[in-house]
């Protein structure tokens, strides 16, 4: 029951920091305040933490791995590729800008030529892993409990990068999915370029 509250609660909160803090930050300072910084990574740790609420395991322990090989191998594959993605994509961004700093211009180099959000899909991967590893109803909740703060988020931050940037964003936007990488584009571009 408790876990169940902990999902509710983190999803409410961050709406709040997202949709009106962070906002707020955005629309009157044009970056984010040290509070909002903060409230972010607030909200980030509390997903992470949340799944302890139904995990048998006492923080910041992991819980036993799986006892088949397959669901352990696949699971820490997919979580290692997905942290150490993350982990680049961070680094071509500029730490300072993911951190919510002034970006520069509209980054359309690297991962965000197929995707406007390629850290929340690589840290939904390595999530995606832990749920291969420890599939259950609550692991899927989680899961879609990032998915819904990361919308959140980006609703917030595109609203900013369309005000800060106008029609280069909005460009960027027609040709690039929020999200979903389209392959079948990515791999008719590399041909057109290969020619």
């Amino acid at each position: 029951m408790f876990y169940w509250i902990g999902i509710i609660f983190t999803l409410l909160a961050a709406y709040l920091i997202f949709r009106v803090i962070v906002r707020r930050d955005y629309l009157k300072r044009g970056s984010l305040s040290a509070l909002g910084v903060t409230l972010e990574f607030v909200i980030f740790a509390l997903h992470a933490n949340v799944i302890y609420l139904h995990l048998s395991v006492p923080w910041p322990q992991l819980p036993p791995a799986p006892e088949n090989p397959a669901q352990l191998y696949l699971g820490s594959a997919v979580s290692i590729l997905g942290l150490l993605a993350t982990l680049a994509i961070m680094a071509h961004l500029g730490f300072s800008t993911t951190m919510g700093q002034q970006p520069k211009g509209v980054r359309q180099t690297g991962p965000y030529r197929w995707t406007r959000n390629p850290q929340l899909l690589t840290y939904g991967v390595l999530l995606l892993g832990f749920g291969i590893m420890y599939p259950s109803i609550q692991i899927a909740a989680w899961i879609l409990l990032f998915a819904a703060i990361g919308y959140l988020m980006v609703l917030t931050e595109e609203e900013h990068l369309s005000n800060l940037f106008g029609e280069n964003y909005n460009d960027y936007c027609n040709k690039v999915p929020r999200f979903i990488i389209n392959w079948k584009k990515i791999t008719s571009q590399k041909q057109r370029n290969s020619q």
